[in-house]
């Protein structure tokens, strides 16, 4: 494919031949062009990777999410609109443009041998790379076709494809390809898109401050997040850089002031249920129109949630080295309502209540008592509390204390290790597995028996949709938040496909279970003026700390620790996570005008196929002995 290379370095050097009559400076541009055509030609052409189609934006449409009730909270995906025209755009942009990125755009044949000398004398002077020599059409190959390698192959496609541009191509063609695509900082892609963002302006409204702003953002488009002076100083380079070039007077310049752009600063309120609806939709694409999500989030909900986190860790979580919290609420059919995944999205988007796993402790337990419920047990039905081992492993209560015969309902409500690890022998660590899988636990479970005690890691979403399954007496109960996207009139009432299938037979006696961790057991410090449901849950060496429950029509998860994994200081479930359950709840309780008092009927779960009940009855006889060499299995 060398011969094609050829042609086009033939071709640019008879183009600008013609040039050179007229104007010396262009006899550079023809020298240049000479030595570079044996580099150029005798190396694989490029040309057959790429088209000009490649030169359109190629970012997805901006995703603007809506409240409950209609009103945008957030935007996700890219800032972009319809490519611009010319003939919008004002002269002084072009000048402020041109005199600092590009002087001879309309004079080089794609490169620019002038361009590339200054540069590399300013650089050696500097003592480091200052300034660079690539032209606008270059910056448009780097941007449409190229990485940001710096090799020496990818600089001589970078050469090559500038010159077949020029071919293919008119410079206004080029500039406005550019225009339409270069990226102007803060998400935004081209000049239309960029100036309605900053300016709340159509592009031929721009003042030149205004352009010579946008110019400065094209070579340091982070400036303004991250150093507003930093873009301040930029903007008068540009304004001088116009001086220099003779497109502003010097009496001018001293007038023209900085104007910052108009836009507010980012509002995160939200920031992480929209992350979580962005990550779970696919933007459609053909056109530069926002796409428009409308979801279950309720602000109301989600600053009670914010203010709840921030009035227990705020006061308490340095002095009890307790830095971090995520918290969701859901409806009892899986809608989310509110979600905060961390203390400051500013300062970190890892949205903790999707994407971190992290060790349940007991709030687990809730699987082992299904497990055994489903196996024939009952709440009355007594369980020695006392120690025993299996092989080398030995359950311990907390505080070291036991208390011999005690009823599945105040072991529970207890929280004792002993009798859960008991039970989960007894049924088989893979019904447990089992339960947890049926509830919507899809993270790795192992048969180990320290799976009783919640060893194994989980995320909060999928663990407090699993208690709002107890809450509907259905499984699975699926979390979704998306009512519709772009067509309102899709709008949708009805559960995710597949959520609340099976009839969760011993809801009933689940609830009778969580209900007295609250009223007299370890979550206590949950009680709610109605009744409660509830289960706490401690991690080893307190490195996480958990409440799950439900009141009314209301299903929340808490989870508070520390991002590095290290221990709090005796923070237990029944302390910060139940009082930042209870907070919240409690602010529900006065200002949500949808919650309801008592557990709701959900019309979608009527359908309802009754659980499978191929598992009989247990071992249970067995759980009076002082250790075990196996796991008991089901009869």
């Amino acid at each position: 494919m060398a011969w094609i290379s050829l042609c086009v370095c033939c071709r640019v050097i008879a183009k600008y031949c013609l040039a050179a009559v007229s104007d010396a400076a262009n006899g550079l541009y023809v020298v240049g062009a000479l030595i570079g055509v044996p580099f150029i030609a005798l190396s694989p052409s490029p040309f057959h990777h790429y088209s000009l189609d490649q030169l359109d934006p190629q970012v997805a449409r901006t995703l603007v999410v809506l409240t409950a009730d209609g009103r945008p909270f957030a935007r996700r995906g890219g800032c972009v609109d319809r490519p611009v025209k010319l003939s919008e755009v004002p002269q002084h942009f072009i000048d402020a443009l041109l005199s600092m990125e590009d002087r001879r755009f309309y004079s080089h044949f794609g490169v620019d041998p002038l361009g590339i000398a200054r540069a590399a004398y300013r650089n050696w002077k500097a003592g480091q790379i200052v300034e660079g020599g690539s032209t606008i059409t270059q910056q448009l190959v780097k941007f449409s076709f190229l990485s940001s390698n710096r090799t020496i192959d990818r600089k001589r496609s970078e050469i090559l494809l500038a010159a077949w541009l020029e071919l293919m191509l008119t410079k206004d063609q080029i500039l406005e390809r550019y225009l339409s695509s270069a990226y102007l900082g803060d998400g935004c892609f081209g000049l239309r898109a960029a100036t309605r963002h900053y300016f709340g302006k159509p592009v031929a409204a721009l003042t030149l401050p205004e352009s010579a702003l946008l110019v400065a953002l094209l070579k340091s488009p982070t400036s303004l997040n991250v150093d507003r002076k930093g873009a301040q100083e930029r903007t008068r380079l540009v304004l001088r850089a116009m001086v220099d070039n003779g497109r502003l007077s010097a009496s001018r310049l001293s007038e023209i002031g900085w104007v910052g752009p108009r836009i507010e600063q980012k509002n995160p309120f939200g920031a992480y249920y929209a992350d979580w609806l962005a990550s779970r939709v696919r933007v459609p694409t053909g056109d530069y129109t926002p796409a428009v999500l409308h979801s279950f989030f309720e602000p109301r909900l989600q600053r009670s949630a914010e203010k709840a986190i921030e009035s227990v860790l705020g006061k308490q979580g340095k002095r009890r080295h307790a830095t971090q919290a995520a918290l969701v609420a859901m409806r009892t059919d899986g809608r989310v309502v509110a979600m905060v995944g961390g203390r400051d999205y500013g300062k970190s988007q890892f949205n903790r209540a999707v994407q971190a796993l992290r060790q349940p402790g007991s709030s687990f337990k809730l699987f082992v008592y299904l497990a055994a419920l489903r196996a024939g047990a009952s709440p009355d039905m007594t369980v020695p509390d006392e120690p025993f081992s299996i092989g080398n492993y030995e359950p311990r209560n907390f505080g070291e204390s036991y208390r011999g015969e005690v009823s599945l309902r105040d072991a529970f409500a207890s929280s004792i290790n002993t009798v859960a690890v008991r039970l989960s022998e007894s049924v088989g660590r893979n019904h447990v597995i089992a339960a947890a899988r049926d509830l919507g636990i899809t993270t790795p479970l192992d048969a180990t028996p320290s799976l009783a005690l919640g060893a194994w890691e989980v995320n909060l979403l999928e663990l407090t949709s699993a208690y709002a399954a107890v809450a509907a007496g259905a499984y699975p109960v699926k979390p979704w938040g998306i009512k519709s996207l772009d067509d309102s009139s899709d709008a949708t009432t009805e559960p995710t496909h597949g959520s609340g299938r099976w009839r969760l037979t011993v809801s009933n006696e689940l609830r009778e279970l969580l209900e007295g961790a609250v009223r007299y057991g370890s979550g206590r410090g949950a009680r709610l003026p109605i009744t409660t449901f509830g289960k706490t849950g401690t991690s080893q060496e307190f490195r996480d700390a958990w409440f799950l429950g439900f009141a009314g029509n209301l299903v929340v998860g808490v989870w508070v620790g520390n991002d590095d994994n290290s221990p709090m200081k005796n923070v237990t479930g029944s302390s910060f996570p139940a009082q930042i359950w209870r907070t919240f709840m409690m602010d529900a309780l006065r200002s949500d005008p949808n919650f309801k008092r008592k557990l709701p009927h959900i019309a979608a779960f009527e359908r309802q196929i009754p659980e499978q009940r191929r598992r009989r009855r247990a071992a249970f006889e067995l759980l009076d002995s002082g250790s075990y060499s196996r796991s008991w299995t089901y009869r």
